[in-house]
């Protein structure tokens, strides 16, 4: 324990004056970017109601951070299927066609997919994907889904070197186990949080979690857009989380709300609400400016040494 001295706070005063706390990363659309960025080394908790879209909006944006900063990320993602179904999701999205044969429409209906990606396609896309999702199968380490949160952030701060990696995502929570012990689950949920947080900022990884809220309350018929005090574990999450984004959409609809709940530290943030759409063929969201639709794209023109990356291959 020990007083703070000029000297030793000087330059990093400076550092903090100019970059403001960090390095954030804008991901492609105006009305989200003015609300939320990802930063190096902070942490961000997603939750939303079943089918809101909650999977989809953090896969979009990492895909965006891929293609446009190199970002590689470590993904343990049971609630999203199987290895091979998550492939194929992030196949749709990195070329734009569907990996399914049919989709099931808003009437309950089977469509064939027109743009469906080919044998020859998937062969090309598989590597891109295996080369900027790292994706965990715990089966081969311990014949078990169930890690704890702790070790799957540890191994990640293990391996990121290894694996190039700048961020590390469960999905979802209630896949990990919960080795609570004795004491109460918020007193448990604090200190696995605040590991979490200083490990993230310690070691510059972000992690993403996806939450599931509790069920959704409805008013005059209609569901509610969760709040983070209905995430399963209460106030804990909102008192410990760094970033807490919800994402609601009613069923049937392709517009998607995305509620910036809490935004820390305030280089990454405000709290506000945007809205995306969905394109369902394409696997990407988009917003309309001026009139016109709009995928997600870079700010400015990206650096040069980044130029010979965004191509049509990705």
């Amino acid at each position: 324990m020990d007083i703070v001295k000029t000297n030793e706070i000087k330059e990093r005063l400076k550092d903090y004056y100019h970059t403001g706390g960090g390095v954030t990363y804008y991901l492609g659309f105006n009305t989200l970017g003015s609300l939320y960025s990802i930063k190096e080394g902070g942490c961000t908790d997603w939750s939303g109601l079943p089918g809101s879209g909650k999977t989809e909006v953090l896969l979009d944006c990492l895909k965006f951070c891929s293609r446009h900063y190199r970002h590689k990320h470590l993904i343990h993602m049971p609630d999203a299927g199987t290895i091979e179904e998550i492939i194929g999701k992030l196949i749709h999205k990195m070329s734009g066609k569907q990996f399914e044969e049919f989709y099931i429409d808003s009437d309950g209906n089977k469509q064939l997919i027109e743009n469906r990606v080919t044998p020859e396609e998937l062969d090309h896309y598989l590597p891109i994907v295996l080369d900027f999702f790292k994706i965990l199968d715990p089966k081969k380490a311990n014949n078990s889904k169930a890690l704890t949160p702790k070790e799957f952030w540890q191994f990640s701060v293990d391996n990121k070197k290894e694996l190039g990696i700048f961020s590390a995502v469960i999905d979802s929570w209630n896949y990990m186990r919960h080795d609570v012990g004795l004491i109460r689950y918020d007193q448990w949920l604090e200190d696995t949080l605040s590991f979490r947080n200083e490990l993230a900022e310690r070691n510059a990884l972000h992690f993403h979690t996806i939450i599931h809220p509790k069920s959704g309350k409805k008013v005059d018929g209609k569901t509610q857009m969760p709040d983070m005090h209905d995430l399963k574990g209460g106030s804990e999450w909102a008192n410990n989380g760094k970033s807490i984004i919800i994402v609601h959409r009613e069923f049937g609809s392709s517009v998607t709300d995305i509620k910036i709940n809490k935004a820390k530290p305030k280089i990454v943030g405000v709290q506000g609400l945007t809205s995306l759409q969905y394109d369902i063929k394409q696997g990407a969201f988009y917003e309309f400016i001026d009139g016109k639709k709009k995928f997600a794209e870079p700010q400015k023109k990206p650096l040069a040494d980044l130029s010979t990356f965004i191509n049509e291959d990705f």
